[in-house]
């Protein structure tokens, strides 16, 4: 993993020392390598999943109707300056959102999870605790009779900070409905395409793209295929300078 860059003799310059990229989800930690001077910190937040298609009594069936398509997770950049306070083998400590489920009969999406950027510590001694430094994960896609699609992730705190894309609405009219597309991870992944109506069977829609797209939502077919696509999982990419 590491690109054994060393610093620049006789200048300011600072070398890339070493690129660490974490996709796995839940609780992570990155080793700052020796020599380390600052870190620049990349964090995408999960897509939300797509909603699943809603049964309404009609007379004596059902209409149905499409779902909307999950939101995208945002993304937040950040450079930490540890000077003095890195060592070898001090820990950073990070989050990584889980992308959200889509939804099943009548059921919106979930929410994708956010990815934070936690502490840097040094054994078991806490250095720095960060505030609220998130790249929000995207809301679920709406499973109703007017499926909206789901909220935008939220970025916070960070040097740069940049919201995921909203979901598609469903269009169309009753029991020939589209699910609305994934919304766009925040300079990440695509969102998934939402399930369309036309015959034979229709389609299923699509998982949103790693990181952070957002799952299409279902259509609204009568029968035939139907299913609604999953969030995708936020990422971290941390960069160590010396």
């Amino acid at each position: 993993m590491s690109l054994g860059a060393g610093r620049a003799t006789g200048t300011r310059e600072y070398q890339l020392l070493n690129t660490g990229t974490i996709t796995s989800t839940g609780a992570q930690t990155y080793t700052i390598p020796a020599g380390t001077l600052y870190l620049e910190i990349e964090c995408w937040g999960a897509g939300g999943g797509g909603g699943g298609r809603k049964a309404v009594a009609a007379g004596r069936g059902s209409d149905y109707y499409g779902g909307g398509g999950g939101g995208g997770g945002a993304y937040i950049k950040k450079t930490y300056y540890g000077a003095a306070n890195m060592q070898a083998s001090d820990t950073l400590n990070l989050t990584i959102g889980v992308g959200g489920g889509g939804g099943g009969a009548s059921t919106a999406g979930s929410a994708g999870g956010n990815t934070t950027l936690d502490t840097h510590k040094r054994s078991s001694t806490t250095i720095t605790t960060f505030s609220s430094v998130s790249a929000g994960g995207g809301g679920g896609g709406e499973s109703d009779t007017a499926s909206a699609g789901g909220s935008v992730g939220t970025a916070s705190n960070g040097d740069t900070n940049t919201n995921g894309t909203v979901g598609g609405d469903a269009s169309g009219s009753a029991n020939n409905q589209n699910g609305g597309d994934g919304g766009a991870g925040a300079n990440g992944g695509a969102g998934g395409d939402g399930g369309g109506y036309s015959a034979p069977n229709g389609t299923n829609a699509d998982d949103g793209t790693v990181p952070g797209g957002g799952g299409g939502g279902s259509n609204g077919r009568t029968t035939g295929t139907h299913n609604s696509g999953d969030g995708a999982n936020g990422k971290v990419i941390v960069k160590a300078y010396g």
